[in-house]
C-alpha cells in the first residue's frame, strides 16, 4: 500500500503533460494500463483541481458516408455486420451513413465531443467536404438528424440501445433490421443462450424505444432465444 501511496504522489509530475488517463497509469504503476479507471476524482484530488487533466482514451468510430448523401444514421453493433453493411449493394442501407464504435462503447458521452472521439471514414465513401461536416456537426450535437440502432437481437444488444439513448436522444431500434431477425425467433429459430454461452445475459424491462419495447423485449422473453446480427444476410 505504500508503494501505490508513493506512486500517487509522483502525479505532479505529470500534470503538464499531454497524456491519457492509461498512459499516466502504465508510466505510475509497473506497466498497468487500467490501474487509473474510474479514478478522476482521485486523481483530481491529488493535484489539487477541479478536474482530472488527464482524458480517457478517444472512442474509435468508423464510419461510412454514402457518396450520394444520407437521411439517417445506422450504428452496428458489430464489425462483420458493418463491413457487409459497406459492402452491400441491395437497397436496404441506401441514405443511411453507417457506424461501428470499436469495443462498442456507443454509449459513452465523450463520444458527442471532439475530444472523446477519433474518427476513421471508409474509403469506400465520402472522405471529405460538406458531407463531413454534416456528420460531425450531427455528432457533436449541432444538428439533429435520424439515429437507428442494429444489433444483436439479445438482452445485451438491447443493452446496448437502452445505454446509447441517454446519448442520443431519440434514437430507436432499426426496424428493417430486427424485423426478419424477430421473424426468425417467432418461427422457432435462433439459438438458446447455452448454445453461444450467453446464459450470463440478464433480462430488460424497457428500453424507452417504443419499438423495441412492445416487439423486440416481449419475443425474448416468450421464446428465450436469441438471434445474432450476422446471421440476417441484408
Amino acid at each position: 500500500m505504500a508503494e501505490v501511496v508513493h506512486q500517487l504522489n509522483r502525479l505532479p509530475a505529470f500534470a503538464d503533460k499531454p497524456m491519457l488517463l492509461r498512459e499516466v497509469s502504465s508510466q505510475l504503476f509497473w506497466g498497468m494500463s487500467k490501474v487509473l479507471d474510474k479514478r478522476q476524482g482521485l486523481v483530481a484530488a491529488m493535484l489539487g483541481v477541479d478536474d482530472c487533466p488527464f482524458p480517457e482514451s478517444p472512442i474509435q468510430l468508423q464510419v461510412h458516408l454514402p457518396t450520394t448523401g444520407y437521411r439517417a444514421i445506422l450504428f452496428v453493433e458489430n464489425l462483420a455486420s458493418f463491413e457487409r453493411a459497406v459492402r452491400s449493394t441491395s437497397g436496404a442501407f441506401e441514405g443511411l451513413a453507417l457506424v461501428y464504435a470499436s469495443g462498442f462503447k456507443g454509449s459513452a458521452q465523450r463520444l458527442r465531443s471532439a475530444g472523446g472521439c477519433s474518427l476513421f471514414y471508409s474509403s469506400k465513401g465520402a472522405l471529405g467536404g460538406d458531407l463531413r461536416v454534416a456528420f460531425e456537426a450531427w455528432l457533436f450535437g449541432k444538428v439533429a438528424v435520424p439515429a437507428y440502432f442494429w444489433g444483436d437481437l439479445d438482452w445485451a444488444g438491447m443493452r446496448i440501445l437502452s445505454a446509447m439513448r441517454s446519448s442520443f436522444q431519440g434514437l430507436t431500434a432499426w426496424e428493417p433490421g430486427y424485423a426478419p431477425m424477430l421473424e426468425a425467433l417467432n418461427d422457432g429459430r435462433g439459438h438458446s443462450p447455452e448454445a453461444a454461452e450467453k446464459q450470463g445475459q440478464k433480462a430488460l424491462e424497457a428500453t424507452g424505444c417504443r419499438y423495441t419495447d412492445g416487439q423486440l423485449l416481449p419475443t425474448l422473453r416468450t421464446t428465450g432465444r436469441f438471434v445474432d446480427q450476422e446471421q440476417l444476410p441484408l
